[in-house]
């Protein structure tokens, strides 16, 4: 079957989409943002594109019928997808790993700076007009050179955060989670997230939400980090037992938790939105405009590879 014959739906309006770009499919138009309206959409689709929004699961997969091929789904996590209904369905799922690791690790150093030198807090303090001079302490913070980063996960964003830590002189201990050999020796592997941990002023986090990973950050591996230490957190909020980490934070046994992820999102719950040790943004670790456009190009292309199959 010829590719200009596929039907695709797209779920939002992604940086960088074009006709010229969708060529050589026929896109399926879909305006609305509810389910209902999407279940009726996909029907006769040969492809979808969704977002981290969309839900795919049975239910999809049956309102989309039997011509349904190939899922891509704008973004690296797959949490969003049954995959074995997928699989059981004969449809592929592709996503737009490949194209994050930059910005993301840019991202999460953005984080940590903010976090361990004040940032928020002293920009918020200037705002207020307040009158102000220089003094020996004031804003003091922590700084990264010559303390220990801690990263979990060392897929393409962990391996990039901990070449970047390297820069800032730190110390780089990690847990990867998947076997492979990491082949820089100059990072210090850890077995367990306890383990890491407990050598960690700056934990950062980088794995894949699924069920292994789910609250793999409890109470017990907060607790074993050093006083003072720092959370950072750019993958999937409910990787961290958000309540047992509000609860260390607000104890003062973190120092500080720069989040970009919540486990409810968009729900932020109060205690940390009110908490001058808080730094918050809404999930935009990949956002900027070259990677996100790259997402979109990498995600097309492989669902048109699945097609021409």
């Amino acid at each position: 079957m010829r590719t200009a014959d596929h039907r695709i739906l797209v779920t939002a309006d992604l940086p960088g989409l074009s006709a010229a770009l969708l060529q050589p499919l026929s896109p399926k138009p879909w305006h609305g943002h509810d389910r209902d309206s999407l279940l009726r959409a996909v029907a006769g689709c040969d492809a979808l594109l969704v977002t981290a929004n969309e839900r795919v699961d049975e239910a999809l997969l049956r309102a989309a019928g039997d011509g349904l091929r190939v899922i891509g789904t704008y973004s690296v996590g797959t949490d969003h997808v049954d995959l074995e209904a997928c699989a059981r369905a004969g449809v592929r799922v592709v996503t737009a790993a490949g194209t994050l690791a930059a910005a993301m690790a840019e991202h999460t150093f953005g984080l940590m700076l903010a976090c361990a030198r004040r940032i928020v807090e002293a920009d918020r303090f200037v705002r207020t007009g307040a009158d102000w001079r220089w003094e020996p302490d004031a804003f003091l913070g922590a700084q990264l050179a010559g303390h220990r980063l801690g990263v979990l996960g060392m897929g393409a964003i962990g391996q990039a955060v901990a070449r970047r830590a390297r820069a800032f002189d730190m110390e780089v201990h990690y847990l990867r989670h998947r076997p492979e050999a990491v082949h820089a020796p100059d990072l210090i592997p850890q077995e367990t997230p306890a383990d890491l941990a407990r050598v960690s002023d700056f934990l950062t986090i980088h794995v894949p939400l699924t069920p292994r990973t789910d609250r793999m950050v409890d109470k017990a591996v907060m607790a074993a980090l050093p006083p003072g230490a720092v959370i950072v957190n750019t993958s999937r909020g409910r990787v961290v037992v958000q309540s047992a980490m509000v609860e260390l934070l607000e104890s003062g046994h973190l120092g500080g938790v720069a989040l970009d992820v919540f486990e409810d999102e968009p729900l932020v719950p109060d205690e940390l939105r009110r908490n001058p040790r808080a730094v918050l943004t809404p999930h935009i670790g990949s956002a900027t405009t070259t990677t996100r456009q790259g997402m979109t190009a990498e995600v097309l292309r492989r669902i048109k590879l699945v097609l021409e199959r």
